[in-house]
């Protein structure tokens, strides 16, 4: 009895040329820099990413828009084996940034001081308050006049063209934008909605690790630092615990437990005699004054 012997695949032809170099290109890269990040540039024009690219390059670092099977296998090439979920993430258009930067602090780079606008499209949220200014549409009065009315936005039909009468708020941030709004906000040229670039995840130290995860804000770290030393101050004071940050706020407190016990009960020690006598005149004091309210003869 004959029996078959299993062979896996054997590709004959070799891979194309540009795959090849974008392998090793994409290999050179990951060994070079230290950390990446995983952007989706799908809707970004070609000139908003070039110009990224210069200023990361700026910042010593490098934008890369990416072929996903191709970066796949440079991933599992240069480690062996790349997180799942980061892979996971390679669908779609993306681009890929190599830094030696703290990640985070470009992310935060990235979200201050780079953005863009795009035009709205139905079912955007308006991440500001949505302005069509008074003035010249340069529309011709047509069908669209329907628009502006339905908006609620004035207009006046003036040199054969459509005017805005006023300054017109036609969304508050975070508003839902109408297809009827889409519509008009593009035949206005105008371009609302602020964008910057979608980062999907971060590579660092081999971990995948998403946005969400994270707490970009400095000022929220530095506060909770803030809060934990006071809560851990608080519990070394009433732990009585001898260590330096506490032990001279340890011996004031004992100190002064002290003086109130020996006051409390009088005793007669030196420096607390004087305290006994004053605080017993005091007391005599009061005492007298309110004898004295009662029976002022006294």
């Amino acid at each position: 009895m004959a029996v078959s012997k299993s062979v896996g695949y054997m590709r004959e032809k070799p891979h194309p040329l540009d795959k090849v170099r974008k392998l090793e290109e994409y290999v050179s890269l990951l060994s070079k820099y230290s950390y990446l990040l995983l952007c989706d540039v799908t809707g970004i024009p070609a000139q908003a990413l070039h110009e990224m690219r210069r200023k990361l390059r700026l910042r010593g670092a490098e934008l890369r828009v990416v072929k996903n099977s191709v970066f796949a296998k440079a991933l599992e090439k240069l480690t062996g084996r790349a997180p799942n979920s980061f892979v996971e993430q390679l669908t779609g258009q993306n681009a890929v940034i190599f830094t030696y930067e703290n990640p985070f602090a470009l992310i935060l780079f990235l979200q201050k001081e780079y953005r863009m606008t795009r035009q709205a499209k139905p079912g955007d949220v308006a991440t500001g308050d949505i302005l069509v200014p008074a003035g010249n549409t340069g529309i011709t009065p047509g069908p669209t006049m329907s628009l502006f009315n339905k908006l609620k936005i004035p207009i006046r039909v003036q040199e054969g063209t459509i005017w805005v009468t006023t300054d017109t708020v036609v969304a508050k941030k975070g508003e839902v934008i109408s297809p009827e709004l889409a519509e008009l906000l593009g035949k206005l040229g105008l371009k609302p909605i602020e964008v910057t670039i979608p980062i999907k995840m971060i590579l660092v130290d081999g971990k995948a690790v998403k946005l969400d995860e994270v707490e970009l804000e400095p000022e929220t770290y530095t506060k909770a630092i803030a809060d934990a030393h006071g809560r851990a101050l608080n519990l070394a004071l009433n732990a009585c615990l001898p260590i330096p940050e506490v032990i001279g706020l340890l011996i004031a407190r004992a100190r002064l437990e002290a003086d109130a016990l020996a006051t409390a009960v009088v005793l007669p020690l030196p420096g607390m005699v004087e305290r006994s006598i004053a605080r017993a005149h005091a007391e005599a004091t009061v005492l007298l004054n309110a004898i004295r309210q009662r029976n002022p003869a006294i």
